[in-house]
C-alpha cells in the first residue's frame, strides 16, 4: 500500500534522518537538533494542518487504516512520525544554511505570496481558498519561507560539488544496461486484423505519422503522429518495453499485443552512448554526491525526540478540528455568495 504513505508527503526534503536516542522530556519541546529545540507547538500545528487536509480529502476513517497491510501502524501514526522527521530535517537544513550565509528575506516570501494572490484573482478569492483548505496565511508564509530556503540551500550544494569526466564514465560503465533511452512512436488499435492492415500499408510506403492520425486510439499522441518522446526501460508495459528495446533505429514492428490493444511501434532514435547522455549522467552523479554530503551532515547533528507517537496530539489554540464535510460547506457558501452577487448585479 505504498500509495497510502505517499499521500502523506507534502514536499520532498533533502535528506533521510537517523534519529539518535530519546531523552528526558523537556517542557514544550518536541525534539532537539544539534542543540536547537523544535517547539511542541510547531509539531502540533504542523500535525493538525496535515491531518485536517487528509481528513478533508479522504475522511476520518482513512487515518485509522494501516499504512502497509499486515503491519500494526496506522496512517495517523505514520503522519505523526513524518511530521516530526520533516521538522527535524528542516531544522538541520536551517542550521547548515545559516553556516553557509544563506538567508531568506521577507520580501522574497512576500513576492511569492503576492504572485499566488494574483493567480487566485485577488485577496478575497485567495482568503476563501485558504479557508477552504483549513490554512492560515501565516502558516502558508512559513511554508513559502521553508521552501525557498531548501531551494537556495540545494542550489548552494549543487554549486559547490564538482563532477569529473572520469566519474561520469564510471557511472556509465556501472549502469550501462539500464541507461538506454529510445524515442519512439506508436499506433494503437483494438483489432489485430486492423493492426495487420496498417502494417501492410506502412510496408507499402505509407507515412507512419499519417496512419497514426488516421487510426490510433491513443488520443494523447495520435495528433502528433503517435510520438511518445524519449523514455527508459521499465516505463512502458512489459510487452511494449521488451519489444521497443530490442529494435533498431528506424525499424517498424509487427503488431504487439498489450492490455491496451495492438501497437505498431516505430523507433525514431536511440540514446545509449556515453556522449549522448553525458550531461544527464553528470547530474545524476552530482545528486548522489549531494546525498553523500547530507549523510555527513546528518552524522554530526545529534537528534533527540520527546514525542510518543501513541499519544493524541493536542489541538493548538486558534485551530479547529475539521471534517470532510467542512470543505464542501465552504465551497457551497462560496457558490451561494456568487449567486447573491449576481442577483445584486442584476
Amino acid at each position: 500500500m505504498k500509495h497510502k504513505a505517499a499521500k502523506l508527503v507534502t514536499g520532498a526534503l533533502l535528506l533521510s534522518l537517523l534519529v539518535t536516542g530519546c531523552g528526558k522530556k523537556p517542557a514544550g519541546v518536541a525534539a532537539t537538533v544539534g542543540g536547537q529545540d523544535i517547539p511542541m507547538e510547531a509539531y502540533q500545528t504542523e500535525y493538525w494542518m496535515q491531518r485536517n487536509y487528509i481528513v478533508q480529502q479522504y475522511g476520518d476513517k482513512y487515518l485509522e487504516e494501516n499504512v502497509v497491510q499486515g503491519q500494526d501502524k496506522t496512517v495517523d501514526t505514520a503522519l505523526k512520525e513524518m511530521v516530526l522527521k520533516n521538522l527535524e530535517q528542516l531544522e538541520m537544513i536551517r542550521q547548515e544554511a545559516k553556516d553557509a550565509g544563506i538567508e531568506i528575506k521577507d520580501e522574497d516570501v512576500n513576492k511569492v505570496l503576492d504572485n499566488m494572490k494574483k493567480q487566485y484573482g485577488g485577496e478575497e478569492a485567495f482568503q476563501k481558498a485558504l479557508k477552504a483548505e483549513g490554512m492560515t496565511e501565516d502558516y502558508l508564509k512559513k511554508n513559502i519561507r521553508n521552501s525557498l530556503l531548501m531551494e537556495k540551500y540545494s542550489a548552494h550544494l549543487q554549486d559547490t560539488i564538482k563532477v569529473s569526466d572520469d566519474e561520469v564514465k564510471k557511472y556509465y560503465d556501472k549502469h550501462k544496461d539500464e541507461l538506454a533511452q529510445v524515442d519512439a512512436s506508436h499506433i494503437l488499435v483494438k483489432s489485430e486484423d486492423l493492426a495487420k492492415k496498417i502494417k501492410k500499408e506502412l510496408d507499402n510506403g505509407a507515412k507512419f505519422e499519417d496512419l497514426a492520425k488516421k487510426y490510433s486510439t491513443d488520443t494523447s499522441n495520435k495528433d502528433n503522429g503517435g510520438a511518445l518522446g524519449y523514455f527508459g526501460k521499465g516505463q512502458m508495459v512489459k510487452e511494449f518495453d521488451e519489444k521497443v528495446f530490442s529494435m533498431k533505429k528506424g525499424e517498424i514492428s509487427d503488431p504487439v499485443k498489450t492490455e491496451f490493444g495492438y501497437h505498431i511501434i516505430k523507433v525514431n532514435d536511440i540514446k545509449d552512448s556515453l556522449e549522448s547522455m553525458k550531461d544527464s549522467l553528470a547530474q545524476k552523479v552530482k545528486s548522489e554526491k549531494v546525498q553523500e554530503n547530507m549523510k555527513k551532515i546528518e552524522g554530526k547533528k545529534k537528534v533527540k525526540e520527546y514525542v510518543d507517537f501513541k499519544d493524541d496530539v493536542e489541538l493548538p489554540k486558534g485551530m479547529k478540528k475539521v471534517t470532510k464535510d467542512d470543505k464542501a460547506k465552504d465551497q457551497g457558501q462560496n457558490q451561494t455568495t456568487k449567486k447573491e452577487d449576481k442577483k445584486e448585479d442584476q
